[in-house]
């Protein structure tokens, strides 16, 4: 039988059209079904499975006979889901202003529907209590919200969008409260306006960095204060809520 040479372009997307359709094939199949020889369907394949486009399997029917099959690859997608809460000293208009807080959760999970947003809502607001219970609500001035659900990602951003625990189905926490955009130098011009007449005049302090919390900073904070009376209520992390503390 006269066979017609294809291009190898037109092979890997003749194999892929044929896995869309069936659950395996084998290089018998790829080979009747292209019209080429078994070896070149056997390379094409074999080329595939080590690039990981597609996957191999090996079954054993006794001791001598073995059959190769070839299955497509589902790729991998997980959903991430997140709320955050951001203050300003007063409402944001055409430029952004000086913020001074931040409190978000976030949660990747291998389905969707994993998560609720008005209980990452209420969480949210309990990293502030737990992390500046005394000014937490005075200086809430000016909030604006931010969510995400079951946002597609790659595998390799879960690493990333939860970096304290690096875990599926995890839940965490995150906080920072913001330095001034102000300077420390601009600030201590103000205090010192005549600074260039008077010697004695100190100079400006250094300017110190964001205070951030992660995950694993907020909870020791957490159950510190759990197991001192003031804290009645704990993050489930697994199930993204805050719950009673039981006694």
């Amino acid at each position: 039988m006269v066979r017609i040479r294809i291009s190898p372009r037109e092979s890997i997307l003749k194999i892929f059209e044929l896995l869309r359709i069936e659950d395996s094939v084998t290089r018998s199949v790829i080979a009747g079904t292209l019209g080429i020889s078994y070896w070149s369907a056997r390379y094409w394949l074999e080329k595939l499975a080590e690039e990981k486009l597609i996957r191999k399997e090996v079954v054993y029917i006794g001791r001598k006979v073995r059959r190769v099959y070839y299955f497509k690859v589902v790729p991998v997608i997980y959903y991430r889901t997140q709320y955050a809460m951001l203050f300003y000293v007063e409402a944001p208009r055409t430029k952004s202003p000086d913020p001074i807080a931040e409190f978000r959760v976030v949660a990747v999970s291998n389905r969707k529907g994993r998560w609720r947003l008005d209980e990452f809502e209420r969480t949210c607001i309990y990293i502030g209590v737990i992390l500046s219970p005394q000014t937490y609500w005075i200086k809430q001035k000016y909030m604006v919200t931010a969510d995400e659900e079951d946002e597609p990602i790659d595998p390799d951003e879960l690493v990333w969008s939860v970096p304290a625990k690096k875990m599926l189905n995890y839940a965490e926490r995150y906080a920072v409260f913001f330095r001034s955009r102000r300077t420390a130098e601009e600030y201590w011009r103000v205090e010192h306006p005549y600074y260039w007449a008077d010697p004695t005049a100190p100079l400006p302090a250094p300017r110190t960095g964001d205070y951030e919390y992660d995950e694993n900073v907020i909870k020791s904070v957490e159950e510190k204060k759990i197991a001192l009376g003031v804290l009645k209520m704990r993050f489930n992390n697994e199930r993204g809520i805050m719950e009673s503390v039981t006694v």
